[in-house]
């Protein structure tokens, strides 16, 4: 029932244009948060013992953190370091008198939308991980998932490749300058990784079901080309962080489809039949996405050049990044608040934020780095408190796991190169994306939590789920 819930808020916050709406944040949050209450329950009745780890290890070294975490943001909400002088992100900021020690924010409203879906995102990443969920309920959701994002890819290649807006109210409720439901088109190749991911990992598991039955794999064929045609929508997207991740991905996946026909073959042999068909496979994508490719291509091209003639105008990430540095200096150990970089990068804006004859910079809601913004927005002891229990999930756990099985590598790897691009881009700040990194990331764990309870001595049948 939980892993139901949690399938159908996804793709809804999809819908809903990615969740960049205050009305999403609050009521996507508010959902996320009734989760609250199977997480307690499953607690109390197995006396923190699950997964093989005690109390010690779910109290102390992932909920104590994160409910630290909560409450000194909560505090922010009553400690500003700045009053709007009006209601909207850009107004200039009066300096208020306020506790140093402590978590602040220049906007608490803006922080409460942040931190409430930041706490919903951690309800559901323990609801995932704790609740009772069944290998077969994983595959059923991320089937529901996959069908979706295919036929999102489907129409927006359709419309990429015959340059169309006949099917735009199918996909777009907004911005038909976007790709997708998102309020901007890196966000859909961000969730076309996801779904590739998910695609890669059922093909594996439908593969390998029906190579046992001796009959034509047709399931496996339907999924391979619809992973096919869903990576080809991320170069269309003319997403070129999205595009790179997407290369390992598409190599990794068709090592995956070519295994099974190479096996037993020459290792000379082998080898050269998979970069035959990989120069093949990426030749022949070239040719389908070659217009949106060259254009992204050539907007490398310009900024790179800018960048050596110290032109930062048309490279202006690089100053964000130089700008959101200084910040981190001005507070190190709490940041700014949550939210905050659009209120407080003007106080530290480079002169490339200024047009000619203007007092005021140019305004960025965000840093353009998913990193160094939640460094400068929550500090380096924020951030621990956020970001270390889910190292400790990781490790502490993956111990306990079975990643030979067939779903757990796909989630774990589409998850992994969408967060390689937060490096350069701000991929979690569409809620979607945030809810569904963490979604596929922590299904691959609990899937294979559960392969390795399938565990059997040799001669006895496997537990079916």
């Amino acid at each position: 029932m939980n892993i139901a819930i949690h399938t159908i808020t996804f793709i809804l916050l999809v819908l809903a244009n990615g969740g960049r709406h205050d009305w999403a944040y609050n009521v996507f949050a508010l959902i996320l948060w009734l989760h609250a209450i199977p997480i307690t329950i499953e607690l109390v009745k197995k006396r923190a013992n699950i997964h093989c780890r005690g109390p010690l290890f779910w109290i102390a070294a992932i909920i104590i953190p994160w409910a630290a975490f909560i409450g000194l943001f909560a505090y922010a909400l009553f400690n500003p370091s700045h009053q709007t002088i009006y209601n909207n992100l850009f107004s200039p900021l009066i300096p208020l008198g306020h506790n140093l020690d402590l978590p602040t924010t220049p906007n608490p409203a803006r922080s409460l939308l942040f931190l409430q879906f930041l706490v919903g995102l951690l309800f559901m990443t323990l609801s995932l991980l704790i609740t009772p969920i069944t290998r077969k309920q994983i595959r059923i959701s991320l089937n529901v998932v996959f069908i979706f994002g295919t036929v999102l890819a489907a129409v927006g290649s359709l419309m990429k490749l015959t340059n169309t807006k006949l099917f735009l109210w199918f996909i777009e409720f907004r911005e038909p300058v976007a790709f997708a439901t998102f309020f901007y088109k890196n966000h859909w190749a961000y969730f076309a990784l996801l779904c590739a991911g998910i695609g890669m990992a059922l093909y594996q598991y439908t593969f390998k079901q029906e190579k046992q039955s001796g009959h034509l794999p047709e399931k496996s064929i339907a999924y391979a080309l619809c992973t096919l045609l869903i990576l080809i929508s991320i170069p269309l997207a003319e997403a070129r962080g999205a595009s790179l991740a997407a290369i390992p991905l598409a190599l990794t996946f068709l090592y995956t489809i070519l295994k099974p026909l190479l096996q037993g073959r020459h290792k000379i042999i082998a080898i050269a039949a998979f970069l035959l068909c990989a120069a093949i496979t990426l030749g022949s994508f070239y040719k389908i996405v070659a217009p949106q490719f060259e254009r992204a291509v050539s907007r490398s091209e310009k900024q790179l050049h800018d960048y050596e003639l110290n032109k930062l105008g048309s490279v202006k990430r690089i100053a964000l990044y130089r700008d959101s540095w200084t910040m981190i200096q001005a507070k190190p150990i709490w940041g700014w608040g949550i939210g905050s970089f659009i209120h407080i990068h003007p106080i530290y804006a480079d002169q490339v934020f200024y047009q000619k004859g203007a007092a005021y910079p140019v305004a960025y809601e965000f840093c353009h780095s998913e990193y160094l913004e939640s460094v400068a927005e929550m500090g380096l002891a924020g951030s621990a408190l956020l970001l270390l229990p889910f190292g400790f999930l990781f490790l502490g756990l993956t111990k306990k796991a079975n990643w030979k099985n067939p779903i757990g590598f796909g989630l774990i790897l589409g998850s992994a190169l969408v967060l390689a691009t937060a490096a350069i881009d701000f991929t979690l700040s569409s809620p979607a994306i945030a809810m569904g990194v963490l979604f596929c990331a922590t299904l691959g764990l609990r899937y294979s939590l559960l392969s390795n309870r399938m565990r059997v001595p040799n001669g006895t049948a496997p537990l079916q789920t």
